[in-house]
């Protein structure tokens, strides 16, 4: 016979972990990690980006990866008063973004309009403000619907670059 206070068992009893709490913290654990998972599957999308900054000239061809919060830096860096343009390609989706930077606040998109796969001098283009381009370029880096965020009108390109 035990000399154990019946309180002391009590005690244990309430603290020591049952097989269902166990459970329940493998499961949050799990769907946490799942979480974590999600988060760093949208951070390193596979998508790059190009960009010019005045002299500082970055080409198509460096296919430099870059996240959402990168991307932002990125464009609040580009110089209005200088040459200046940046874009955004989605290499799974095939999706391209392009900007030039007009005023501290104003700024052109466009999108080229592709005929199976090769860009025929058309684009989709439009005119914004910082806070409504920020929340598209989050949907693109979502990789949700981020076309109906601004109103596009299709333009033709000329040799020369302009619309």
């Amino acid at each position: 016979m035990s000399h154990r206070d019946p309180e002391e068992k009590n005690i244990k009893n309430t603290f020591a972990p049952s097989l269902d709490k166990l459970k329940m913290i493998e499961n949050i654990n799990e769907k946490f990690v799942q979480e974590q998972k999600e988060i760093i599957d949208t951070k390193y999308q596979n998508i790059t980006y190009y960009k010019q900054n005045g002299s500082e000239v970055m080409g198509h061809d460096k296919w430099i990866s870059i996240d959402f919060l990168k991307a932002m830096s990125e464009m609040e860096k580009l110089d209005w008063e200088k040459p200046n343009h940046i874009g955004f390609k989605n290499h799974k989706t095939e999706e391209t973004v392009q900007f030039l930077r007009k005023g501290k606040n104003n700024w052109y998109a466009d999108i080229p309009i592709k005929n199976n796969g090769e860009w025929e001098g058309y684009c989709w283009g439009t005119y914004s403000d910082n806070k409504t381009i920020s929340n598209m370029m989050r949907l693109f880096f979502e990789e949700v619907e981020w076309f109906g965020m601004l109103e596009w009108k299709m333009r033709r390109v000329t040799q020369n670059g302009r619309y």
